[in-house]
């Protein structure tokens, strides 16, 4: 194993611990069952194309804290994880009352997760794969958050149509008509300011080699 992937199998067994504690008398067993689905999907397409593509050591931190947090809301369901009560409990703060929020944001700050850290991820595979730099690596990163995103919220409506009886509470939208779109919304933003960041980060590393090699 390269150095780039050193500690990456504590880094699943950390997943896994995630998994069975979520799975361990979670709220909805059936939602639960539901949500896990796709990580399933997602661990065997990554088993599979093993021997082709590896994400580095910071990638697999990123993907594996985002599934982290997805765990989370699939034990307690995303309506109810009791965020707002836990930051009481630690530092005596009411975020929800705080900033006026009516309905529980979890899920919100989940999608927000996602294009913060599944950014760099898949700009590692489009420019490892599709031999892409700079600039257009980022913005097909970034096409990618937002379709996948899309996808996402494709796969609740469906569910939500066909096996929720045509209840919105199924995917959690919490009565907003805008649900969808929002999720999306705050997901491309994460990843904007994501790949801004880099991108600037690494203009900055190029600008400092320049004017070392101009001084030498």
């Amino acid at each position: 194993m390269s150095t780039r992937t050193t500690g990456v199998g504590y880094l699943h067994c950390i997943l896994l611990l995630a998994l069975i504690v979520s799975g361990w008398q979670p709220v909805d067993r059936q939602t639960w069952l539901i949500e896990n689905i796709l990580i399933l999907i997602g661990a065997m397409a990554v088993w599979c194309s093993r021997q082709h593509f590896y994400w580095s050591r910071r990638s697999w931190i990123m993907v594996i804290a985002f599934l982290c947090l997805h765990e989370v809301g699939t034990h307690f369901t995303y309506p109810q994880v009791p965020y707002n009560e836990a930051i009481h409990l630690i530092s005596g703060m009411d975020l929800n009352a705080a900033f006026g929020w009516e309905r529980n944001q979890y899920d919100r700050f989940v999608h927000l997760a996602y294009g913060l850290l599944f950014s760099l991820p898949l700009r590692e595979i489009v420019s490892q794969k599709c031999e892409l730099k700079g600039a257009w690596a980022s913005l097909i990163a970034w096409s990618l958050v937002l379709s996948t995103s899309m996808l996402y919220e494709l796969m609740e409506w469906l569910g939500a149509a066909y096996v929720g009886g045509g209840d919105s509470a199924f995917v959690g939208a919490q009565g907003d008509f805008w649900d969808a779109q929002k999720d999306m919304a705050v997901a491309a933003a994460g990843s904007l300011v994501v790949l801004m960041c880099r991108g600037h980060a690494l203009r900055d590393k190029v600008l400092a080699l320049r004017g070392r090699l101009t001084a030498n």
